[in-house]
């Protein structure tokens, strides 16, 4: 026991609810079980760990690569079948329960069975009665056996037309900052080879830097900065193997002791503080720390001294802030409509979004006006205002298929508007409805890009 608590830490009341549920190989297994919990908190870790340790016999079930009923059938009955005497082919629930009933009374007799059905959110794609079946197998096969759900999702997500029995529900909550310790400190040699690859260092400083207390260190003070605003496992063990560089590296170059944690905090503090900005943007830096074939070592100092910096700019440039806003495809065209319908005069429209538009005399006047374009052009002049149908006659026009005028099209744009992306009100009105667009030209065209849309053809200024 002390050994499986040790492998999970941090999940010892989670352990002891599974082991007092499941039991003995006596004893009967319950129907089923529904775990839930975030993203990176021990649940299948927890189900397996347990089920190896009571020797029960369990298939586990990925519901992402078993993606239709008919996979999901052959896989549990192929894991069953040992002796491969059985030419596996299910194509329905009813076929399934046979084969299933017949296969494991021949087999297991009385022996428990566990069916874990890993990411089960996906089940609720397939046919309704499936995850209902598997609810009540017991009850339709008449064999010991237990179906557990695990899914990142609560059991109310989870709905279903008819009436069935509700699993017993197990709750994994997020780690505390103890446990967060616990996990990412036995990485340690993982993040320590990690700095080995980037760095020639001697033996000696190798024996340093193995040291735990140095980890350690490192991760009270990574775990101070870092724990409030991320509680994701996957994303803090992530981040610490990044910053677990920036920490050896005054070491490794004999900067500053090991032995001197006030210098190494002033050291990684500010770090540690910018590196918030980069969460869940996964950003290559590696570039900046290893060396390449030919260049001295001065080099690699001078792109770690500008590491910060660097990593600063490419967050903050227009192009990479635009397309870190991941816009609903629509909602993407209503924007850009938007910033047309606010640096276009009204009057142009007709020529610029729709194809017979006829032909147009130029004017001296016109011809004057275009050649001062110092300090007149739209695009510099600031947005103007719009209303509500002229933002979605640009729409559709702009837009290649045809759709309705639905609820959900005019809920985007509110979504727009909460978004500080376009300026107005959030009550949709189209009759006194009026809004402006005040996002720039770069943020705009970073945006278009991705739905393959060019704005300068479209835009007054640039014809």
């Amino acid at each position: 026991m002390d050994g499986i608590l040790a492998k999970v830490p941090g999940r010892d009341s989670q352990i002891n609810e599974l082991i007092e549920l499941l039991g003995e190989d006596d004893e009967p297994l319950p129907v089923s079980l529904f775990i839930s919990g975030s993203m990176a908190t021990g649940k299948s870790l927890c189900v397996t760990t347990v089920l190896q340790h009571l020797r029960l016999k369990f298939v586990v079930i990925d519901c992402i690569e078993c993606y239709s009923p008919r996979i999901i059938f052959e896989a549990i009955l192929t894991e069953l079948d040992e002796d491969e005497l059985l030419e596996v082919k299910c194509d329905s629930l009813s076929e399934f329960i046979n084969v299933f009933k017949t296969l494991t009374s021949e087999k297991f007799q009385s022996k428990p069975i566990v069916l874990v059905f890993d990411r089960a959110e996906r089940l609720r794609c397939m046919d309704s009665n499936i995850i209902s079946t598997f609810l009540r197998l017991r009850e339709f096969c008449t064999v010991n056996v237990c179906t557990i759900f695990i899914s990142h999702l609560v059991y109310d997500n989870f709905y279903f037309k008819m009436g069935v029995r509700e699993p017993i529900k197990i709750f994994f909550p997020n780690y505390n900052k103890e446990d967060l310790f616990k996990i990412v400190f036995l990485s340690h040699k993982v993040y320590l080879q990690h700095v080995l690859n980037i760095y020639q260092v001697d033996d000696d400083l190798v024996d340093v830097l193995s040291k735990p207390e140095l980890f350690a260190n490192f991760l009270n003070a990574f775990l101070s900065v870092f724990y409030r605003p991320c509680r994701d496992l996957i994303e803090l063990r992530y981040m610490a193997k990044t910053n677990f560089i920036k920490y050896c590296e005054p070491i490794i170059k004999h900067e500053i002791k090991p032995t001197d944690l006030a210098k190494l905090w002033r050291h990684i503090a500010p770090i540690l503080k910018s590196n918030l900005e980069l969460l869940y943007l996964r950003i290559n830096n590696t570039k900046s720390l290893t060396q390449s074939p030919g260049k001295e070592n001065s080099d690699v100092e001078c792109h770690s001294h500008n590491y910060e910096k660097t990593l600063k700019e490419e967050l903050m440039s227009t192009k990479t802030f635009a397309q870190s806003f991941e816009l609903p495809y629509y909602a993407k065209f209503l924007l850009v409509a938007a910033y047309l319908a606010s640096y276009n005069p009204p009057k142009e429209d007709k020529r610029l979004f729709m194809k017979n538009h006829g032909k147009q005399r130029k004017r001296l006047q016109q011809t004057k006006a275009k050649a001062k374009i110092n300090e007149k052009l739209n695009t510099q002049l600031g947005p103007k205002v719009f209303t509500l149908d002229r933002l979605l006659a640009i729409f559709y026009a702009i837009l290649e298929e045809r759709i309705g005028l639905t609820s959900n099209l005019l809920a985007q744009i509110a979504t727009l508007v909460e978004l500080k992306l376009i300026a107005g009100t959030k009550e949709v009105d189209l009759d006194s409805a009026k809004y402006k667009c005040i996002v720039g030209y770069d943020f705009i065209s970073a945006v278009a890009q991705t739905i393959g849309f060019n704005v300068k053809k479209y835009l007054y200024d640039f014809i």
